[in-house]
C-alpha cells in the first residue's frame, strides 16, 4: 500500500517503476509500428525479439533528468538509435486517471 506521506509525484514514479518493470501485471505495453520497423523486420520472430529486448533495455532504464519526478517518460540507446517510451497511468476501466491534473 503507498502511504499517504509520499507525495503525488513519488506515488506516480513508483507506480510507473512498478510497470516499466513488469511488477505490474495489468500493465499493458505498445510498441508502435514505426519503432518495431526500425529494428526487424515484418516477420513475427524478429519483431517478438526486438519487443523482448527493447523490454529488457527499459526496465534497466536509469532516469538521470527527470523534470517531473514521475518517471514516466525516457530516452534510451537502443542497437545504437535512440528510442523514447511513455508510461501512462490508466484505471482497470481504461480511463486516465488525473494524478497529476494535467487534464
Amino acid at each position: 500500500m503507498i502511504s499517504e506521506t509520499l507525495t503525488r509525484a513519488e506515488q506516480i514514479a513508483r507506480l510507473n517503476d512498478r510497470a516499466r518493470q513488469g511488477l505490474d501485471r495489468t500493465a499493458l505495453v505498445n510498441f508502435t509500428r514505426a519503432c518495431l520497423a526500425e529494428f526487424c523486420s515484418d516477420d513475427t520472430p524478429n519483431g517478438l525479439l526486438a519487443q523482448a529486448e527493447m523490454m529488457k533495455a527499459m526496465r534497466q532504464h536509469a532516469f538521470v533528468n527527470d523534470a517531473h519526478g514521475e518517471r514516466d517518460f525516457g530516452q534510451m540507446t537502443f542497437r545504437d538509435m535512440p528510442v523514447w517510451f511513455k508510461i501512462d497511468l490508466y484505471d482497470p476501466g481504461l480511463v486516465k486517471i488525473p494524478l497529476n491534473g494535467s487534464f
